[in-house]
């Protein structure tokens, strides 16, 4: 028997101790959000979480303090100082820390939830689960018209499955998020390892890929009546399963769970309309986990290198200097080696014949450009110009401006020789009539009523602000469905 097995668990001790309901509060609330990727908590995000439980009315941020302190000394949580928000030094020095979950913290948890009747697997990493639930899901067809015995069968190994996948990359991308594995990236073996690893990962993300596609249009293509029927089968194979507890089954509650973990697996494979699929989180987190491995591996390498010797290039550059013939073979190898010495940028905002950035400067067309001298005296010479006489434009445009304001008016009052207006009456409104009446009903509007001024100096009201009958005036430019309101002018 292993000496491990002699030990007390103290991480157990939470379970089970004084004050153990605040204790496994704490506790759940960090498995919920490990299971949500959220790997890190503060004390005032557990508290605030806690605080919307009526049992945590007169709970205190320093009560929770102490919690957290006892959680990590029975080794269910990992404290480490968050120096992310630390901008003095007294904030230094009264600390700050970020909590994590042990591994047998989690295992704990994970145990106490399956006693709560919530039934989560975990297993190794298999691109064939993939494969079968695909298989599994094209079947379904077929299955509805099955035995009880072979669709119960069905739908167990469709939901094992679908768990063990679940349960298996959520342990997988917590272990490279946790601070175990950033200090493995920080070491120089880790450069051996990294190649294997970015190469399984990569590999992951290329069956996920292939596999959810096919997995999508399956579960795509199910209709709502055979979902119905699935749930109504699989519930009448479960009820013929002899248990002790039968009469504390009830139908509606078997049916509402295997609807429940089928909605999971769309909701993995397809998401909802608010949020994204968790396919999609997995493959950005691991596409996230080879970046920062890769961003590891290059400072480790850049460090390796600062030291590094280079004698050895120095004098293979200076060997091939001293093998040349001619002053001119040393300028241009020089020129390679060390760039031009002596050399100009110039900007300007001429405009190229091609965008390619393979065309070369000597396939480009010369650009002349002017160059204003930059001296203190200098000063662009002023042009002089005549001074023009636009009096007769300008009475030519005021005596055209006003013989239109004469039109528009003279218009205007055919449509007021009745004293008012009634837009339910209006036929083949012109344009700038229909401008100058809208412009005026929208005052009436705005005046509810009172009496309001044209630009003309006419005196007019809206009678009607709360028109609800509608009518449709004919313009030259459309048809205008509005309420039939109407304008009524004084003497």
């Amino acid at each position: 028997m292993k000496t491990t097995a002699l030990k007390p668990l103290t991480e157990t001790k939470y379970l089970a101790t004084e004050n153990a309901w605040r204790y496994r509060a704490i506790m759940r609330y960090f498995y919920a959000c490990d299971l949500k990727y959220k790997h890190w908590l503060n004390k005032d995000e557990v508290y605030v979480a806690l605080m919307e439980n009526e049992a945590f009315k007169e709970y205190t941020i320093e009560l929770c303090q102490q919690d957290l302190d006892a959680l990590c000394r029975w080794g269910n949580l990992t404290a480490v100082q968050d120096t992310t928000k630390v901008s003095s030094y007294q904030q230094f020095v009264n600390k700050q820390y970020r909590y994590q979950m042990s591994e047998y913290a989690i295992e704990i948890e994970r145990m106490t939830v399956r006693l709560e009747n919530i039934f989560i697997e975990g297993g190794s990493l298999e691109p064939t689960l993939l494969e079968r639930i695909k298989q599994q899901l094209k079947e379904m067809a077929s299955m509805l018209e099955a035995t009880d015995k072979e669709i119960g069968g069905w739908w167990s190994q469709l939901i094992n499955d679908f768990q063990r996948l679940n349960q298996t990359y959520q342990d997988y991308i917590r272990d490279w998020n946790s601070a175990k594995a950033e200090e493995l990236m920080k070491t120089n073996s880790f450069i051996l390892y990294k190649e294997k690893l970015i190469d399984y990962l990569r590999r992951f993300i290329q069956v996920l890929q292939n596999e959810t596609y096919g997995i999508q249009l399956v579960l795509k293509s199910v209709s709502e009546e055979d979902k119905l029927l699935m749930y109504k089968r699989v519930a009448d194979y479960e009820l013929d399963i002899p248990r002790i507890d039968m009469e504390e089954l009830d139908r509606s509650f078997i049916e509402g769970n295997i609807q429940g973990k089928y909605e999971s697996l769309e909701h993995f494979f397809l998401g909802s309309f608010a949020l994204s699929s968790e396919v999609e989180v997995i493959l950005s987190m691991t596409n996230e986990i080879i970046r920062r491995i890769t961003r590891y591996a290059a400072s480790i390498l850049e460090l390796n290198s600062q030291y590094s010797n280079r004698k050895e290039e120095y004098l293979t550059i200076s060997r091939n200097f001293l093998d040349m013939e001619t002053i001119q073979e040393a300028h241009l190898f020089s020129a390679k080696v060390f760039g031009v010495n002596h050399y100009k940028h110039f900007i300007s905002e001429a405009v190229r014949e091609t965008e390619s950035i393979f065309s070369s400067i000597l396939e480009e067309r010369p650009i002349e450009i002017i160059i204003a001298p930059k001296i203190r005296t200098y000063r662009e010479k002023m042009k002089k110009t005549a001074i023009r006489d636009n009096h007769q434009v300008k009475a030519n445009m005021r005596e055209k401006i006003l013989k239109e304001r004469h039109e528009e008016i003279s218009l205007l009052m055919t449509y007021l020789t009745s004293g008012k207006v009634e837009f339910e009456l209006l036929d083949q409104v012109p344009e700038k009539v229909r401008r100058t009446l809208m412009k005026w009903l929208v005052k009436g509007i705005q005046e509810k009523g009172d009496q309001v001024v044209t630009e003309h100096g006419h005196h007019y009201r809206l009678m009607n602000p709360n028109e609800k009958r509608r009518c449709k005036v004919k313009c030259e430019d459309g048809v205008l469905e509005m309420p039939a309101y109407v304008l009524v002018f004084e003497e």
